[in-house]
Order: C-alpha cells, then sequence, then structure tokens
C-alpha cells in the first residue's frame, strides 16, 4: 500500500496540483485586476475537506481530485457591480481564457526545466532500414542505408528525434537530408529529397508465393521477419521471465527473456535460428507460410523504417536560454502533433490515442517516474499542461471554453445574453455528463489495471 502510495499517488497528486493552481491563478488573477470578486478559489471538487478565508476569498481544499475551479460572483448574472457577467465581453474572454493561457505558460517553462537538468539521452543517427516500394520514401528516392541528418532543417541525432519530426510534419512537403554511400566507389555525399508524409497510410499486402517462408517474404518486402510473423499471426513474442535452454549438455545456451523479446530479435543475439529459439520457449513453427494468403504490414507515414546508425547515451544540458527556446519550440510542436493526430484520425489512420481518466493518469504518472526517473515527470506533467489547455478552451458545457462560446454568441448577437437560468443550466448538464464520463473511464482504468496491463499495451 505503502508502494503505491508513494509510487503512483504522491506523483500524481503533486503534478495535479501544480497544474490547477497555475490554472485558477490565471483566474484568479485577471478577475482581480479586472474588479471582480473571487469567492472561492478550489482545489479538487466538493464536498469541502477543508478550507480557510482570506479577506473576500475563501480558499478551498476538497475531496474529489478532478481538478479545481475559481468560484466568482454572477458568472451569468450581471445585476450585480462587481461581478464577472458586468465586465464588458472582451474582459470575460480574457479572464475565462487565462487559464489555458497560463498552462501553455507552464508548459514552456516546464520543457525549459527539463533540458536544464543533466539528463541522459539516445545518439546515434538514424540509418534507414527499409522502404516500403511505392511509399512516398521509395517515390522521393530515399534508400536503404540513407543516414538521415536533418527534417525540415533540424539537426537529427537519433531514431527518436526522426520519427518524431516526421509526425510533426504530416501532410507536408518535408526536405530531408541524408548521408548516402555510394556501394561501388564508397564516396560519401549528402543529398536532399522531399517528402511528404502521409496522414493515414495505408496497409502494405503481400502474396504469398508458393515456396514462401518467413525469410524469402522478409528479403522480397523488407519487412523484418518479426514483422512478417506478425502479419501472418504467428507467435513471435517470447513469455517474459522464461529461461530458454538451447541445446544440450556443456554446449547448451540459457537465456532469461526480457519484456519485449522476439524469436528473431533474440535469434540474433545468440546467433542460433529462429527455430531453435521458438522451440525453447514452446511456440509453433516460425517459418513457414500458407500460398496464397494475403499478408497486411503496417507501415509509417513516409514508409520507411529507421534504426540507430550506433547506439550509445550522454548526458547532456542546455544553458538557460537555449532551454527557453527549447521549451517554446517544444510547446509549439506539442501543439501541432496534437493537432496531427485530430487530423490523422479524421482521415482515417489506423490506432488510436489512449483515452483515460484521473486513475489512468496517476498509474501512467507513476510508470514515468518508475521507468524514466523523476526528471522525466517534469517533461510528462509539460504535456499534460498542454492538454489541460486544450481541454478547457474546447467550447465544451462547464469548461472555460463552453463559458466563452456564450460570450462569443452575445457578441454575435449584438449584445443580447442568453437568460442565466438557461445558461446555468446547460453548464450543470455539461458536469453531470463530465462525471458519467470520468466514471466511465475510471472503470475501465481500474479493470487494466486488474488485467495488470499499462495504459498504452
Amino acid at each position: 500500500m505503502l508502494d503505491v502510495l508513494t509510487s503512483y499517488v504522491a506523483p500524481f497528486l503533486g503534478v495535479l496540483v501544480v497544474l490547477v493552481v497555475i490554472h485558477e491563478l490565471g483566474h484568479f488573477v485577471t478577475a482581480k485586476l479586472f474588479g471582480v470578486k473571487v469567492l472561492e478559489f478550489g482545489i479538487g471538487y466538493p464536498p469541502r475537506a477543508f478550507g480557510f478565508k482570506r479577506g473576500e476569498t475563501e480558499y478551498t481544499v476538497n475531496w474529489l481530485p478532478l481538478g479545481g475551479f475559481v468560484r466568482l460572483l454572477g458568472e451569468e448574472d450581471p445585476t450585480d457591480p462587481r461581478s464577472l457577467a458586468v465586465l464588458a465581453a472582451w474582459k470575460r474572454l480574457i479572464v475565462m481564457g487565462s487559464g489555458a493561457f497560463m498552462n501553455l505558460v507552464l508548459a514552456i517553462l516546464l520543457f525549459s526545466a527539463a533540458v536544464m537538468l543533466p539528463k541522459e539521452v539516445p545518439v546515434g543517427r538514424a540509418v534507414i532500414a527499409q522502404v516500403v516500394p511505392d511509399s512516398p520514401a521509395a517515390l522521393a528516392g530515399l534508400k536503404l542505408g540513407d543516414v538521415i541528418e536533418e527534417i525540415d532543417g533540424r539537426d537529427i541525432q537519433s531514431v527518436s528525434e526522426a520519427s518524431y519530426n516526421i509526425r510533426l510534419n504530416l501532410g507536408e512537403e518535408t526536405d530531408i537530408v541524408v548521408r548516402r554511400t555510394d556501394p561501388i566507389t564508397q564516396v560519401v555525399s549528402k543529398e536532399t529529397v522531399t517528402v511528404t508524409p502521409r496522414w493515414a497510410p495505408p496497409t502494405y499486402d503481400y502474396v504469398v508465393q508458393p515456396g514462401d517462408d518467413v525469410s524469402s517474404v522478409s528479403d522480397a518486402t523488407g519487412f523484418d521477419r518479426d514483422a512478417v510473423r506478425q502479419a501472418a499471426e504467428i507467435d513471435f513474442l517470447l513469455p517474459e521471465d522464461m529461461t530458454l535452454i538451447i541445446g544440450s549438455g556443456d554446449l547448451a545456451i540459457e537465456y532469461d527473456t526480457q519484456p519485449g523479446d522476439t524469436v528473431a530479435f533474440v535469434a540474433q543475439q545468440l546467433r542460433v535460428s529462429d527455430a531453435d529459439v521458438a522451440a525453447a520457449a514452446g511456440l509453433g513453427d516460425p517459418d513457414t507460410l500458407a500460398a496464397g494468403t494475403t499478408l497486411h504490414f503496417v507501415q509509417g507515414a513516409t514508409g520507411i523504417r529507421i534504426g540507430p546508425q550506433y547506439a550509445f547515451t550522454e548526458t547532456r544540458s542546455e544553458d538557460p536560454w537555449t532551454a527557453l527556446k527549447r521549451g517554446w519550440r517544444s510547446t509549439w510542436d506539442s501543439l501541432k502533433i496534437a493537432r496531427n493526430e485530430i487530423y490523422a484520425k479524421i482521415k482515417g489512420a489506423s490506432g488510436s490515442a489512449p483515452v483515460s481518466g484521473p486513475i489512468g493518469i496517476a498509474q501512467v504518472t507513476g510508470e514515468v517516474v518508475d521507468q524514466a526517473g523523476w526528471q522525466s515527470l517534469i517533461e510528462f506533467a509539460g504535456l499534460l499542461s498542454i492538454n489541460l489547455a486544450i481541454l478547457n478552451i474546447l467550447p465544451l458545457p462547464m469548461l472555460d471554453g463552453g463559458r466563452m462560446a456564450f460570450v462569443v454568441i452575445e457578441v454575435l448577437r449584438r449584445g443580447r445574453r442568453i437568460a442565466p437560468a438557461k445558461e446555468a443550466m446547460v453548464h450543470l448538464v455539461g458536469m453531470g455528463a463530465l462525471l458519467i464520463l470520468v466514471i466511465v473511464l475510471s472503470y475501465f482504468d481500474v479493470a487494466r489495471i486488474v488485467r495488470g496491463d499499462d495504459l498504452f499495451r
């Protein structure tokens, strides 16, 4: 129990308090600047746990840790001279939008802090290990063995940076600078190719021919053997925490499997055949394919598979000015990627981003701390801050964006307000719907945790 509290609950509540306080502080400060009376500054939702009053404002901590709020005088009713509703429309929009603005500012600061702290980062240029036929990469002229040096003018120093920047440029013509070695003359040159990453990449289909096996299909398509097995629904993932014994007597090889180990990966590491590894793990024949079967391969936005030119890590940290510029760029990139994910989904991209409630977010927070350390929690909090800003600015009842929508409607109606009682009813229904959604998501979060799965499995 204590381990759960320290590994999951404590970091989640710590992040939540910071994000909520900063968000609500935006509303609080702008309301005070415009002379609006602030009745309550609350962390969490009622029922109330405890609180105190200072001046005209109550400061409370509440039992439901789902967010926070600033309660202003007369949010819909303009009869009181110090109410929010009496302000000009542009002032109300500033007060309502200031929470999301503060979350974006916080994200910049968190991303900046993350790169200022010394951290081990992967280093090793991305090498193209496969080019899918007829893909944007193939049509643009990218080749097997090309080393990616720049994408859209940004220096690329690792596989993760290459993947990130491709996702960042979905649907846009993107210049990729590669270093290429001529296989005959060994002359090294730099080439610039223009690729347009696809919003919704189609599957690459291959019909198994008579005599084909996993290795021959891998050679024909460029997909590795495990990818072929996955497409053919052949077991290729090895059970975790299993001791494989390959061979017998003094020549026997023992190997303890790790999470994510596959037949082909372990075979390559041990320099044995895939069949030997599969047999030791109790799996079926790993190589036989039925002629006439259509294999569907998932391919990326550009149609390439990449791996590291060399793999190592180094400790890096940035000076404050460089870190601030990186923080701004990371925040802008995150907004753009969020937009790209939505567009890709609309255009039919397969897969979906996981949706979770507070329990799931607490689980992920704990996993980030457990797997990547407390420093990575800073960057994760930055992403959560951006998500909070986006969520709150959406025109949904009860949220800041929903209240802003009513102000915009008022402006379009040339100052005629919707009746306060009707607006209040819309927000009340919105709150009910939000609570129901949180309960449903929490149910699935708990069910997933009971199964022993993480959020992204």
